[in-house]
């Protein structure tokens, strides 16, 4: 249905957002599903009418966590390289076309979201598929650790109107 009420101006994330990772792996022979996320997520929503003029959003690349410290050690440092790169950065414009920026190296991406507004915030969900080499990015297998070449980049991002 179409949205009712007046949602043009600034909107910034609140600490409901989610950013993370999904990657397949074999761990030690058994087959498993790395999932990394973080709610520290700063950025800009603005709204004219109804379209999505720009959205901007950036994430602490070391705020990200999984269910394992190894993990997490890997992910933010020679995965992602963190020190080097210590944000993750998205920009949509109106159609969720734009830039994906991991570990320096920005791409353009089209992807699908699915937004809603409950309770005067805006809510927007999505996932950007990512093949690891388009950033540089070294598979992440070792020892009796395997990953897939590729992964999803996911996101839960709720706005709420900019003070």
């Amino acid at each position: 249905t179409a949205p009712t009420g007046d949602y043009d101006g600034d909107w910034v994330p609140t600490d409901a957002s989610e950013f993370g990772y999904r990657v397949d792996e074999v761990l030690g022979g058994v087959s498993t599903t790395a999932v990394g996320r973080s709610n520290e997520i700063g950025g800009l929503l603005t709204i004219a009418g109804t379209t999505a003029t720009a959205v901007d959003v950036e994430v602490q690349i070391d705020s990200i966590k999984s269910d394992s410290a190894l993990r997490d050690g890997r992910f933010a440092g020679d995965i992602m390289n963190s020190d080097e790169f210590p944000t993750g950065a998205e920009q949509v414009v109106a159609s969720a076309t734009g830039e994906l920026t991991l570990r320096g190296v920005t791409n353009p991406v089209t992807f699908d979201v699915t937004a809603q507004t409950v309770d005067g915030r805006i809510g927007v969900l999505g996932s950007i598929p990512v093949v690891f080499a388009d950033y540089g990015i070294d598979n992440p297998s070792f020892g009796q650790v395997k990953t897939e070449d590729d992964g999803l980049v996911e996101f839960v991002l709720v706005f709420e109107r900019s003070a």
